[in-house]
């Protein structure tokens, strides 16, 4: 064995999504796998992970699934990690670890992981990344409305910001919805996915919001508006709120989120542009 590392190339693609269905996940087709590599969300498209290479098959993946976005004005680089895999032969050698440690040296970028198994959480501390994430709140429905909604996403992209429009254009094609309230003569944009999870309760999982202190106020009246009779939740990552959380319950992440970065604020980093979208997870 004389394992490589390596960027991914383009040509690599077809080989990277035969592993990840064969070893990783056989219930994900190829094709489903190639939609990480699908979306044009950076100008920077050359980078889409890393593989472990050795004697030109392709042995190992950490993907990349980036974005240039705008944050308190500054245009800013994310990078979402997904798709850690290496073949059984070749672990217990330090190339997993190596992976992500070349993955984490680029100056100015802010890198999300969304979906880490609990197993691998004290591994990711040792390469200085921090809980982005550890409890999510949770709205019920308890009666009526009086907030203002507009849920028809045509009519939401002509009354956004460019920036917020991008974004609200980017995203949609991936079963997210969106809602836009007003009070008086200020809107909060809110994205969020529908998913049924193993306990059979529906989630409103947000996934965006871009008026903090608004969202915060709104938050029982969205649930009221939004979820469905029934056992359902309007359910918000704890930091995308200002305080503890008006009339929610907090409910333990199974595994936390983590992040990495020196310029974007934690309260700042959203969910959007990632995994979840390209492969149509459900968020933990």
């Amino acid at each position: 064995m004389n394992p490589t590392i390596r960027p991914v190339r383009t040509q690599d693609i077809p080989a990277i999504c035969t592993l990840l269905h064969e070893h990783m996940n056989s219930r994900f087709e190829p094709e489903r796998w190639k939609r990480l590599f699908e979306p044009g969300w950076t100008d920077s498209p050359e980078d889409m992970g890393l593989v472990v290479e050795d004697a030109g098959r392709i042995v190992g993946f950490h993907g990349h699934v980036c974005s240039h976005r705008v944050v308190a004005g500054r245009r800013e680089r994310f990078v979402n990690f997904s798709s850690w895999y290496l073949c059984k032969e070749y672990r217990g050698q330090g190339l997993g670890s190596a992976m992500v440690r070349r993955a984490i040296q680029a100056p100015d970028t802010t890198y999300t992981v969304f979906s880490l198994s609990p197993k691998r959480v004290e591994m990711f501390r040792t390469f200085g990344m921090e809980p982005l994430e550890e409890e999510r709140l949770l709205w019920r429905k308890r009666g009526g409305h009086d907030v203002e909604l507009i849920t028809d996403a045509d009519t939401i992209q002509y009354r956004v910001w460019p920036e917020e429009q991008r974004i609200l254009l980017d995203n949609l094609p991936y079963g997210i919805k969106a809602c836009l309230a007003s009070v008086m003569c200020e809107e909060c944009l809110v994205l969020y996915r529908e998913s049924v999870k193993k306990n059979g309760r529906t989630y409103l999982d947000v996934l965006y919001r871009n008026n903090p202190r608004l969202f915060t106020e709104l938050a029982q009246e969205l649930a009221n508006a939004l979820l469905p009779d029934g056992d359902a939740v309007l359910a918000a990552d704890k930091r995308f709120v200002l305080g503890p959380g008006l009339d929610a319950q907090v409910e333990r992440i199974a595994s936390p989120r983590f992040y990495l970065s020196e310029n974007v604020a934690r309260e700042n980093v959203d969910l959007l542009y990632s995994e979840l979208q390209l492969l149509d997870l459900k968020l933990d």
